[in-house]
């Protein structure tokens, strides 16, 4: 066993209370390359809030995104800037065509983006809007990617459906091996992210991460991401935030 994995998306108590689903989603998937290694995609989506298929356009964005990065890398195609570009323009004309085909407009499918793609020595991550990307920094801490896309006024962001999504969206490539990493959507920023210092909450990570490396079969790992649904469900977190929150953690240590 190379990645250990876990990860979930839950409802938040103002959606409970709204009645209304959750609409973070999060698909994760590990490949096998041309080399037989072991490559990892993991992807999250936020639905807008204001948006009337909220959950719908986050299930569409992860699945097919998924679905895209593993075709690639089944086929021995490059993952590269270009590929993220295709990926999001693929997920595009998918949610505009969820868009014609209800009558409704596309900025009711607006959602976030964000995720990676992990090599055994190279890495390549991409956003859209908020949320965050973590991971290791090489001297037992964590750093984000980017820090989150917030607009000038309090929850706003940019979406995947936005006109200008395309020069929203960052992508980065990293020659290097990532030994951790970490996705979370905007419900979880408050917990996971200091705004005064714009830096990581090295405890959130830290006390996570380490149930994580101690996990060494299967019936273990499956104990941890039933107990991170217990976790992102509980009075603790819930305190904190009232939104629907993604988290997802992957090690190989």
């Amino acid at each position: 066993m190379n990645w250990k994995t876990i990860g979930k998306s839950v409802v938040g108590t103002s959606h409970v209370n709204a009645e209304k689903p959750c609409e973070d989603a999060l698909q994760y998937k590990i490949v096998t390359d041309n080399n037989g290694n072991e490559v990892l995609i993991a992807i999250a989506s936020d639905g807008a809030g204001s948006a009337k298929f909220a959950k719908e356009s986050a299930i569409v964005s992860s699945h097919f995104g998924i679905d895209i990065l593993a075709h690639f890398i089944n086929e021995g195609t490059k993952i590269n800037e270009a590929t993220i570009v295709f990926m999001v323009e693929t997920i595009l004309d998918e949610l505009q065509k969820e868009s014609t085909s209800t009558g409704e407009p596309l900025n009711e499918y607006s959602c976030t983006l964000l995720g990676c793609v992990l090599f055994n020595s190279s890495s390549i991550f991409f956003q859209i809007g908020d949320g965050a990307i973590v991971r290791d920094d090489g001297n037992d801490g964590y750093a984000t990617i980017w820090w989150p896309q917030n607009g000038e006024y309090a929850n706003t962001t940019c979406f995947i459906t936005d006109q200008n999504a395309l020069s929203n969206l960052r992508i980065i490539l990293m020659n290097e091996p990532i030994k951790e990493v970490a996705l979370i959507t905007d419900g979880l920023q408050m917990l996971a992210l200091n705004n005064e210092t714009s830096t990581v909450h090295q405890p959130f990570f830290n006390g996570l991460f380490k149930w994580l490396r101690f996990a060494n079969k299967e019936e273990e790992i499956e104990i941890l991401d039933n107990k991170l649904n217990e976790y992102l469900l509980s009075e603790t977190i819930n305190n904190r935030t009232d939104d629907d929150k993604t988290l997802f953690l992957a090690t190989r240590h």
